[in-house]
């Protein structure tokens, strides 16, 4: 395959070899291209007479001939570079990519009318290009500001908080719908917008993922274009790339396109996010490269994905406030691959004191997880009723979690009657350990298994598969746990006050949070974090310990501790000033 770009330079230098190679690769056309004509396109389109030379002999497929037609006039040219195969995909990622695409696409409403196409990068998150939600060009005021909405493709309608999460104007020339020259012309003008919605609200329907490694852009590759071209649903555009001459800022693309394609996501032949759909631009489409811009989104997405902290499960002051809480997210965001810790016990320090912590802890992992993709399995294991096969109970759960398990042949010495009845019980939750660990390994997926404490009494067997199931998950790569309640419960493993004392060479274990109580520092936080998200301004600390000191001033407390029965007296009068001071309280 021929580099454009080279016979482009080849017209250039040798243009009286290049109208005779132009003549001889039409004989026998009635209307044959000229040079005249050729100029006289070029001008009209505002591009180049080269490029759209070339880009007029590739159309009618003769441009291999001219190519050969030039080297027989004596034109140096290097010999067409052999296939490589950037026109294949592999089937089994398209399989998964199909439905993924169709999932994280999204329209772009700016003032009530579909402007583009954007696609989701986290719970929050949408990715399009500027010029998509711009209303005046470059370096002008965006006034009055626009009302932008996305429609996910569950059909629902999002607000976009206004200014964006990030953004990157358009080149001057772009905005007017000419093609940039030269890098020079483009310089930090990436034409990207990363747009914020009030809620997270798709969470539910996954993300496209930011790669690790940026992969090198190869001319004449796959491209996929995941787009809604003049706002409809055409399925997904499939191309190949090219260079644009003296440009590295922009490449284009042969997808075709139509107003609301703008800001289309565009995938590469292995199917990860390459760079956006920019527009058309004569026969062309134009791709903005991922490489450009990546770097500024990232700690947005990231921040977005899994966040490190909540203030409240759906970001808003109506939501269910979370305060206190911190070495739970802490211990989450730890129990990463790689590391010695595996998940959490939730311990309370007064017994008595009721179940309402533990079992919300399960609904903030729910929303933690959620955020993280669909990589993350969770898995709830309760003891409403007395459980007489724990072994059965887990890989039930498991199963109707989504994840299919093996029935694992049964060991010599492992049945009830052929061992003790603690080999047995430990054994068999060993073994299903091990199954799940398969399960999760052959689908990419992280289990996270959380036991509620257990409102009826535990069986010895239950209690020795438990135990039995805590040793072998815990050296498990695919599986983590969260024990919540349990106190009175030996269980193996390590015990970590905090994911820094996980630091280092060690067996691996669970970070120890102990529920009961909270601080002012606490209420601290818990105010910088919700001022934060809903301003999008860092708080004057002398403010938020105004603030802090009041919601707690008809409160007692002892040792600097505030009692758990109070919690929810604080959080009255914190849930009535974030919404009079945020109004309605809308993140």
């Amino acid at each position: 395959m021929w580099e454009q770009e080279e016979i482009e330079e080849a017209i250039r230098q040798h243009p009286v070899e290049a109208a005779k190679s132009l003549a001889a690769v039409q004989l026998g056309e009635t209307t044959p291209l000229t040079v005249d004509s050729l100029a006289a396109a070029a001008a009209l389109l505002n591009t180049g007479l080269e490029e759209l030379w070339v880009d007029q002999l590739a159309r009618l497929g003769t441009l291999d001939a001219f190519a050969e037609s030039l080297r027989a006039h004596g034109v140096p040219l290097d010999a067409p570079r052999p296939a490589v195969f950037d026109d294949h995909v592999d089937l089994d990622k398209l399989s998964l990519f199909a439905p993924q695409a169709k999932a994280f696409r999204c329209r772009v409403l700016v003032n009530g009318v579909v402007a583009g196409t954007g696609c989701l990068l986290g719970p929050s998150l949408v990715l399009t290009a500027w010029h998509v939600v711009a209303i005046n060009p470059p370096r002008l005021p965006q006034m009055p500001a626009p009302r932008v909405e996305v429609i996910l493709s569950d059909q629902s309608k999002q607000d976009v908080i206004v200014p964006f999460g990030f953004e990157s104007f358009c080149g001057d020339a772009e905005y007017d719908g000419s093609a940039p020259r030269a890098d020079g012309d483009v310089i930090d003008r990436n034409d990207v917008a990363l747009l914020v919605m009030r809620r997270p609200a798709a969470a539910h329907l996954g993300y496209a993922r930011l790669p690790s490694a940026i992969q090198e852009t190869a001319t004449r590759s796959t491209l996929f274009l995941v787009h809604f071209p003049g706002g409809d649903d055409m399925g997904v555009g499939i191309g190949r790339i090219s260079k644009i001459r003296r440009v590295t800022a922009r490449w284009r693309h042969d997808i075709t396109s139509l107003p609301g394609s703008s800001g289309g996501a565009c995938f590469n032949r292995d199917m990860e996010l390459a760079g956006l759909h920019q527009g058309r631009w004569g026969h062309y489409g134009r791709l903005i490269p991922l490489s450009l811009f990546i770097a500024d989104l990232r700690p947005v997405v990231e921040k977005d994905i899994a966040p490190t902290t909540l203030w409240s499960l759906d970001g808003t002051a109506s939501g269910a406030f979370v305060i206190g809480r911190d070495l739970f997210f802490q211990a989450v965001a730890a129990a990463r691959e790689g590391s010695r810790v595996r998940g959490l016990r939730i311990k309370r320090r007064d017994l008595n004191a009721g179940t309402t912590g533990l079992a919300f802890s399960h609904e903030i992992l729910t929303q933690l997880l959620t955020r993280r993709g669909l990589g993350h399995t969770l898995v709830r294991i309760t003891f409403d009723e007395f459980v007489t096969d724990l072994v059965q109970e887990i890989r039930r759960r498991v199963q109707a979690a989504g994840l299919s398990l093996q029935v694992p042949a049964v060991p010599p010495g492992v049945s009830l009657g052929a061992a003790a009845p603690e080999g047995a019980a430990r054994d068999r939750a060993a073994n299903l350990a091990g199954t799940i660990e398969g399960a999760a390994a052959a689908t990419g997926h992280t289990v996270w298994l959380f036991f509620d404490n257990p409102s009826v009494a535990l069986s010895e067997p239950a209690r020795l598969a438990l135990e039995g199931f805590v040793a072998a998950a815990l050296v498990q790569q695919h599986l983590r746990l969260v024990i919540a309640g349990f106190e009175t419960v030996p269980l193996p493993g390590q015990e970590f006050a905090a994911p820094s004392a996980a630091l280092g060479v060690g067996p691996p274990g669970l970070v120890v949070e102990y529920l009961g109580g909270f601080t002012r520092g606490d209420v601290l936080h818990f105010l910088t974090r919700a001022s934060q998200d809903l301003t999008g301004q860092p708080p004057l600390p002398a403010m938020i310990g105004q603030t802090a000191d009041e919601v707690l001033a008809s409160l007692s407390d002892f040792n600097e501790f505030y009692r758990e029965a109070d919690l929810e007296a604080a959080v009255t009068e914190l849930r009535s000033r974030l919404r009079l001071q945020h109004g309605g309280g809308t993140s």
